[in-house]
């Protein structure tokens, strides 16, 4: 996030508001209750530094319009792409899908980061429902609904150009929507038939 600030506004001015951040960060983290210890990681380590960070490009911009731009070109470019990368890299895997979709099973049933439906799961695709989210409660919660959207668009960036699975999307909670739907096509068996 730092060398982000610093590119995007220079030295000075870049260290500033990276100060600020975190300042904010710890503000934030000192009112936030009634989370659970995996929780609480989850909000300090991914959630709730992008919070702090539009919190202050607002104050410091004067201007929200201009601040969520600059959250959503850090979320996509640097947060997403990276994710993106990490994931394409082992694509090359034999039988990746399956890894894929046991890892995200395993994810969504093992944290208390959302509740989650499971829909479908076998070697075509991988469907599930959020229906409680805490990316969106924590934007809620501070004060920042909107924000979730950037969050929930981020994953298009992440999954959206992978060669061997298709990720399809019709409404998050962040949109409004009364769940988040993620689809993961296998697309080998997608050719196949």
């Amino acid at each position: 996030m730092k060398q982000f600030l610093l590119n995007e506004f220079g030295d000075s001015l870049g260290n500033k508001i990276y100060n600020m951040q975190q300042r904010k960060l710890q503000t934030i983290l000192g009112l936030t209750v009634g989370k659970s210890n995996s929780q609480l990681r989850t909000l300090e380590k991914t959630i709730l530094p992008r919070i702090a960070l539009y919190k202050v490009l607002e104050m410091e911009l004067g201007e929200q319009k201009k601040a969520y731009s600059l959250v959503e070109k850090y979320m996509f470019t640097i947060v997403g792409q990276k994710i993106n990368k990490q994931y394409s890299a082992f694509e090359f895997i034999p039988g990746f899908f399956y890894i894929f979709r046991k890892i995200m099973i395993s994810t969504i049933n093992k944290s208390d980061n959302w509740i989650t439906e499971v829909v479908k799961n076998d070697n075509t695709s991988v469907k599930y429902n959020i229906t409680k989210c805490l990316w969106y409660d924590a934007c809620k919660e501070n004060d920042c609904p909107e924000l979730c959207k950037i969050f929930c668009d981020t994953d298009h960036i992440i999954y959206s150009s992978m060669k061997k699975i298709k990720f399809i999307r019709t409404g998050t909670l962040g949109t409004g929507n009364k769940c988040c739907d993620f689809c993961f096509l296998n697309k080998r068996k997608i050719i196949e038939k």
